[in-house]
Formats: C-alpha cells, structure tokens, sequence
C-alpha cells in the first residue's frame, strides 16, 4: 500500500478523484465475507469508511506526532488530535477542567548541560574532561560521585536466551574490590545490539553489592545522540513506578575522549583487545550528573456517548486503545503505526459508529485512550485508581491493540509464522478469564464478522492496558492481530498497515459493545474463574458475581463455564499452532 499523505497536505487532483473509489475498493473486498450487521446498527457501521481510517492513522503516525512518547509534545499533539474528533462528535468532555483529558502525573528529567560531566585527573593535576555532549545514555537522578579510576576490561560470552535470566554470568570479578571506586567498563561481545545490552546488564548484576562510586560504560566509537533525562510518572501518581524509573546511572563515553584517557592513565590502546583485567588507572574520578525534573504532557483522552435509557445510561461500555508509543529516541522516531495508532483509530471509528448510528445504545459508552501504556500501563493505572466513573458500573472494557496487521514471525518468535497465513486471524484475548457471558456474546458476533479467531496468546494478557480493569474484577475483551517484524521497531509505518482489516476489527468490537450497551443483562463474573484468577489477592470483583450453584451437601459450587466451540462455522477457533 502506498504512503498515506499527510491530511494537511492537499492530495493531487488526480489522487483527490481516485482516492475513494480505490478506498471502496479495497473494503469491499474483506468485507464481502462478512454478513450484514442486524438494522438497529448498520448504518452506523457504515458511517466509518476506509478512507478515514488511512487519514486518521496516517495523522497519529506521522512525523509531525513524533511517536506520540508519552511527556514527548508528540503525544501532546496526539491528545489533541483524539480530543478535536471526540468533539466533532458531540460526546460529553468530563474530564479535568471540562475537557476530555484525564491528566496524569507525568514528570521528565531534563539534564543541566553546564553542570553534567565526567573528569579525571592525575596526579600533577593534567584532566581529562568530558561534558554532557560527549555522555550517551539515559539517567533519571542528579549523580555526585569520585573516587579512583578502574578499568575493567572484559570478554562477556553470547546470552543463553531471552530475557534478564539469560545473562551470562561474569566470573572475572568474583573477589575483586572495587569499594569506593569510579569503574569503567569496556565490554567485548558479539557484534550485535542484543547481545552487547545482555552484556551490559550482566556487567551491572556482577557489580551488585561492590559498593562503587559510580559505573560507566567505554567504547572504541564516539557517542550518539548525548545524554538524556528520562520520562516517566511522577512519584505522587505511582510510587512503584517512579521507583523503577529512578534507575542507576546509564552513561558512556568514547571515541577521543576514551583515548585522552588512555594517554593521562599511561595506557596502550592494545589493552582493551587484551584478556580479562582489572586496571588501576592512577587518576581521580569526578562524575557529575544534575537533572531538573519538570513536569511532561501525559493525559489518558476519555469521552462518553451517554445512553438512552434512564436507568441503563448509568451503566458503560468501555472501549480502549493506548494512544502513546516510543516517541521519539535521540535522531530516531517510532512511529507506532501499528502499535497503537491502529487501535486508537479503531476507538475512534467506533465511537464515530457509535455517535452516528439512528438507533442510539441504551448503555452508556466510555471511549478512552490511555497514557504510558509503554511504560508499564501507568495510564490506565490512574485511571482505574482514580475512575470518573463508578467502576461497578462498568459493564466490561474492550481493547484494542495492535489491530492492523497480520501475524508473523518476529522477534519474540513465532518461528515459520507468515503473514500471508493470517489474512483473516484474530486473537481474541481474555475473554475466558472471568466472564464466559462476554466470550459467548464475542464468538455470536463473529458469526457476521467472520474472522478465524485464535485463543493462542493468553501471554499477551498483561501487556495492554484492559489488564487493570481485569484486576479489578471487570471483564474485558483484548483485540490483537499478532505481533509483526516491525514492532517497536522504526519501521511500524502507516504504509504497512492492513486498513481493511482495521476497519473490519473496528467494525466487530462495534458491534460487540453495541450489544453489551443495549442488552437488557450484563455479562457476570464466574466465581470459580475469578478466584483463579486472584489466587491469595481475593477481594470482590467489580461486576456481579454470577450466582453459584449448590451441590447435594449444599456446599457453593461454580458450574464450569461453556465449552470452547470447535465446529466448522466460519470464524471457528483454531487454537494454538
């Protein structure tokens, strides 16, 4: 598919006469599979084309966005954007101030160039200076540290595997003493980018507990992209957050200035290629590091269709996307495409649907895309910590991510998948945790839909943002069609996007909350899958508990949930692979 133009760029007349008789095109073509939704809500479904998905998707992931990193004026712009089409619509703002931002505490380090810096002295007082400019890495703390230089040069094998257990140990500073020392270390691994960041933290776990000064990484290269603060929530919105972010100092240098070094310290370049050691250098250290932390644009963007009957209106359907991405890292930018400015674009063709079909739902509806889903799903977080609604009255939350491509192999696996398999798959996450009413009302409506729907990554469960709702005992429905060898990468770009499948994906979670905001029921919570689920957590779920049936001695005993459909209907699961 070709690039989108960017929507304030005027296409070409010829482009301006093509552009949508191409765009019916390509939705006709998916969509013929699909049978016609019931006449309460198709002409909503129909106010929804593939052109505004390409237009709308093609904004969120443009330059001008710059990844949408949440405290990034990226993601700001993305607030913004989401915010101007919900009020086009004429949904009800009732968030912070009469807006429909929900702010959440957000704060970004910002390094004070004129006082960060790393020096070393000898003993007739020559220096070696190297200011923030010449420092890569990331830090989340102002650093004051000194003491006397060590080099440690060190051949750290290939990890064993994926992920911080994979780290190969580092048996060379079993005993050494590096108490009250500036370490430097220079690490020698297999020439690619995994491998060199495994090394990097098997480095720092074998420096656990040696009480150094401060640890700073050398290479061979100059540095790339400087010094920078990180971003990330504030310590008053989540403490256990903010903690994780307030990491050990991240910082490297090289090039001229590790040679500098090496010429004050009396050493030949040829120890770095040399074995395993551990080098006095005779010099003094000094590592200086100040940080401002001021406060950064982050906002979960919410919005509410309200419903139509006076005692259901108090009831809501949550449909919910991340709207942040990776932003933008030094010179690079992420785009996220796919991930999530294909299931932001989904919540708002839903809510377009939604806001424009005759038949209003009797429920009410949140739209909602979160914040700093990246960072460890910290909007939505705050947002069920600090709900504008009841969450009692939530009915269930459906979530989009990553809706718009098809699975294939990547780099957490998935080995010999191809895409050209999955044209028609999704995975439908979830709803076999807590509320076999919400799965059954799912497999009905994907008998119009007609997707092959998959239950094969469970494990996907606790990365997107319904995760906290689920935690508080709400069902949720996670959309997902598979991860792709672009994620988060630079390359997920709108021209990669599979638009038609969007727009059908849109198209199905439309008529799933249309159902659950109209139905006189909503789904409940089975008692046997919610105490699976919490374990030792236990508490009261949220939504009602399904009631229990009793067993001959009168003892509480949940009736298992409905059995997985495994007939040959179109949309029938096909399971793990």
């Amino acid at each position: 598919m070709p690039p989108i133009p960017h929507p304030s760029r005027p296409f070409s007349a010829l482009a301006s006469r093509l552009l949508p008789l191409w765009a019916a095109t390509l939705c006709a073509l998916p969509l013929a599979a699909q049978t016609a939704l019931p006449d309460d809500r198709s002409a909503g479904a129909a106010a929804v084309t593939l052109a505004h998905c390409q237009e709308w998707l093609g904004t969120l992931a443009s330059p001008e966005f710059e990844g949408r990193g949440t405290g990034q004026q990226g993601y700001r712009k993305a607030a913004e954007f989401v915010a101007a089409h919900f009020e086009r619509l004429g949904l009800e703002a009732r968030g912070d101030n009469g807006t429909y931002f929900q702010h959440v505490p957000w704060s970004e380090a910002k390094v004070v160039a004129e006082r960060t810096f790393v020096e070393f002295t000898a003993a007739d007082g020559t220096q070696v200076r190297v200011p923030a400019a010449r420092l890569a890495g990331s830090v989340s703390a102002s650093t004051s540290a000194a003491g006397d230089a060590v080099l440690l040069v060190l051949a750290v094998p290939a990890p064993t595997g994926d992920g911080p257990a994979a780290a190969p140990p580092v048996a060379a500073l079993d005993g050494v003493d590096l108490d009250g020392k500036v370490v430097l270390a220079y690490v020698r691994s297999e020439a690619n980018a995994r491998s060199a960041a495994m090394a990097r933290f098997a480095v720092l776990q074998a420096l656990q507990g040696k009480n150094t000064a401060a640890v700073l990484f050398v290479q061979r290269d100059e540095v790339r992209e400087g010094l920078r603060g990180r971003r990330g929530a504030a310590r008053r919105a989540n403490p256990a957050a903010a903690g994780a972010r307030r990491s050990p100092l991240d910082a490297t240098f090289g090039g001229a200035d590790l040679d500098a070094l090496l010429r004050l310290s009396r050493q030949e370049p040829a120890v770095l290629d040399g074995a395993t050691a551990v080098l006095a250098l005779g010099l003094q250290a000094k590592v200086e590091v100040a940080i401002d932390d001021t406060a950064a644009p982050a906002m979960n963007v919410f919005a509410v269709l309200p419903g139509s009957d006076p005692q259901l209106r108090e009831e809501y359907v949550v449909v919910g996307s991340h709207l942040d991405h990776l932003g933008r890292r030094g010179d690079t930018i992420y785009p996220g495409a796919d991930d999530d400015a294909s299931g932001t674009t989904g919540v708002m063709a839903v809510a377009q649907m939604l806001a424009r079909n005759p038949v209003p739902p009797r429920r009410s509806v949140l739209f909602v895309c979160f914040a700093g889903e990246e960072s460890g799903l910290v909007g939505s977080a705050f947002f069920v910590e600090n709900c504008p609604i009841p969450l009692a009255s939530i009915v269930a939350e459906l979530q989009m991510d990553m809706i718009g491509r098809d699975e294939e192999e990547n780099v957490e696996g998935n080995k010999g998948e191809k895409a050209e398999d999955n044209r028609n798959s999704l995975h439908l996450v979830g709803t076999q945790k807590l509320a076999p009413a919400l799965h059954q009302l799912c497999l009905a409506a994907n008998e119009r839909a007609r997707f092959d729907l998959e239950w094969d990554e469970e494990r996907m469960f606790g990365r997107s943002d319904h995760a906290n709702f689920a935690q508080r005992g709400v069902p949720v429905a996670f959309f997902f069609t598979g991860l792709h060898r672009d994620y988060h990468r630079p390359t997920d770009t709108a021209d990669r996007i599979h638009y038609a499948k969007l727009l059908r994906v849109a198209r199905f979670v439309y008529d799933i909350a249309f159902e659950l905001a109209s139905q006189p029921g909503r789904p409940e919570i089975e008692p046997g899958l919610w105490r699976a689920y919490r374990g030792r957590r236990g508490g009261e779920p949220a939504a009602p508990l399904r009631p229990e049936a009793k067993d001959a001695e009168g003892a509480g005993v949940s009736e298992p949930p409905p059995a997985r459909r495994d007939g040959a209907a179109p949309g029938a699961d096909r399971g793990s692979r």
